[in-house]
This record gives C-alpha cells, structure tokens and sequence, in this order.
C-alpha cells in the first residue's frame, strides 16, 4: 500500500467520522428540542387545568345558588 492511498484512505475515513459526528450532534438536538417543547406543552396544560378549575370553582362554588328555583322560567331574561 503506497503512502498516498494510505493517506487518502484516512482522509475519506475522518470525513464519514466526521458526518456521523455531525449526525448524532444533530440528533442530540432534536431530542433536546422535543424534550423542551414537551417540557412546556405539560406546562401550560398544567396551567390551563389549575386556572379553569379555579374559574369554575368561583363561579360555582363560592356564589349562593339555593336561592334560585331552576324548574321555573323568570319572565326578566325573556327577550323579545
């Protein structure tokens, strides 16, 4: 084996360790991205849930509703 086939053969070698270096580089941040974007899609789906029960429970939790008789029709909300 001559001295430049040995030569070219090393280079052609570090060049497809280097594509597949930059490969899993680029595979490492894709998983960090996706990792980072589900990290915040629970997030604020965490949010939303919190906040709308906490919407819900003062709606109709903290106002007194036995006053109101919800069989009969109010003629005042009726519109013509």
């Amino acid at each position: 084996m001559t001295l430049k086939r040995r030569n070219r053969q090393m280079e052609v070698m570090k060049a497809e360790q280097d594509e597949a270096m930059k490969k899993a580089m680029k595979r490492k941040a894709a998983a960090k991205l996706g990792a980072r974007i589900a990290g915040v899609s629970m997030l604020a789906g965490a949010l939303l849930v919190v906040t709308t029960k906490k919407i819900f429970d003062e709606i109709f939790l903290e106002d007194d509703w036995s006053d109101v008789d919800w069989g009969e029709e109010d003629d005042d909300y009726i519109i013509d």
